[in-house]
Order: structure tokens, then sequence, then C-alpha cells
């Protein structure tokens, strides 16, 4: 049951990655953005490093991981 969880909460963590690296990219190409090419480097790097570290955190301590985050979500 556990592996299953993690399983899901990985893959949620993962969209949610691809989804905020496709907002940027529309941000990053549009007439409104102002920001130089080192700092969206930065920005996509931050983004991938607390995905990546939130992973880890789960797979790491998953009881404590969904008992901080609750686990309501994954009946969704």
């Amino acid at each position: 049951m556990m592996k299953e969880k993690i399983t899901i909460e990985e893959s949620f963590l993962g969209e949610t990655e691809k989804l905020l690296e496709e907002l940027l990219k529309n941000h990053f190409t549009s007439k409104y953005c102002k920001l130089d090419a080192f700092t969206k480097v930065k920005i996509k790097s931050v983004i991938n490093r607390v995905v990546k570290q939130e992973i880890d955190y789960l797979n790491d301590d998953p009881k404590n991981y969904f008992e901080i985050y609750g686990e309501d979500h994954l009946m969704n």
C-alpha cells in the first residue's frame, strides 16, 4: 500500500514540475518577461531542486511525509 502511495505522489510531483516548466517557458518567451538568461536558468534550477528534494524526502521518510502533507489528494 505504501509503495503505491509513493508512486502516486512521485507522479504528482513530476507532473507539477512539468506544469511549472511549461508555464515558465510561456512566460520566458512572452514580451512581458524582462529576465536575463542567467536568471531564467537559476529559476529552472530552483524548481528542479525543490521537486527532487521533495521526492527524496518522500522516499526517505514516507510515513512522516504523508503525516505532514496529508494523503487526501491520493483519493482524487
